[in-house]
């Protein structure tokens, strides 16, 4: 407790501000306030603090909307109240037990949606969110600037995922262009892949078994490994792990054979 959960307290909800003004004694009390914190907090009027919430709930909206733009724009159309709510608790620090597992704005507002709006829609706010990350993961940008490294014959060495390469599964297809919460149910696997230029962000479709094979390639598996822990036809595998490394989706470090 302190002042910026007090300020945040009073800028969301109107009941805290209501105790300011009429017993300010108590708000001190509740979040264990100086002399000068509460003066501070007494010294604004109600209608500022109105006018300070919403420039700041609206910033954190702006803020949101530019990692998951076409939730946002769902949730306007369909759940407005939705994310109104999600504006005013975020506002504040999230305490214990809240469910806010995510130390970033959007993705707070994925978990908050999660069993509040459509499964389709959730699958797409978490697809959304992973090529926000990867658009902005700056290890990610410099891997997509690398030249890739084709090996000469089948692949050997450690085998390790790109660090502008990320993998998922959702059970709807996020793939299939149509509004986010009329997304078909059907389970689908996508490799996505940062690179120079736009978009930054480019998403293919793979199936279960290339899902999987890259799952094994850890970083601490040589492809001989690899080829054994996924228990498919082993020529089969290589050759498929040569043109993963080929496209600069695997890295090799021949240290180990």
């Amino acid at each position: 407790m302190g002042l910026l959960e007090a300020l945040a307290a009073v800028l969301t909800r109107e009941s805290e501000l209501a105790t300011l003004r009429e017993h300010p004694a108590l708000l001190r009390r509740r979040y264990r306030l100086s002399d000068t914190e509460l003066a501070m907090l007494t010294g604004a009027s109600p209608a500022g603090f109105r006018v300070t919430g919403e420039s700041v709930r609206g910033k954190l909206v702006q803020k949101v909307t530019a990692c998951l733009p076409a939730t946002v724009a769902e949730l306007k159309a369909h759940h407005p109240e939705l994310l109104d709510g999600f504006a005013a608790a975020t506002v504040r620090r999230p305490r214990p037990g809240e469910g806010v597992v995510d130390s970033g704005e959007a993705g707070q507002l994925v978990t908050w949606i999660d069993g509040r709006v459509p499964a389709p829609l959730v699958d797409f706010a978490r697809y959304e969110l992973l090529c926000g990350r990867l658009a902005g993961d700056r290890r990610a940008a410099q891997a997509a600037g690398e030249p890739v490294l084709a090996p000469d014959g089948p692949v050997r060495g450690m085998l390790s995922v790109s660090p502008a390469v990320r993998t998922a599964s959702f059970d709807h297809d996020v793939t299939a262009g149509v509004p986010p919460s009329r997304l078909p149910a059907r389970h689908t696997s996508i490799l996505l892949r940062r690179q120079w230029g736009e978009p930054a962000v480019r998403v293919y479709r793979i199936n279960d078994a290339t899902a999987t094979l890259l799952d094994h390639c850890d970083g601490t598996r040589n492809a001989a490994e690899v080829v054994a822990a996924v228990g498919a036809d082993p020529d089969q595998v290589t050759g498929i792990l040569t043109r993963l490394a080929a496209a600069g989706v695997l890295n090799l470090v021949p240290d180990r054979y």
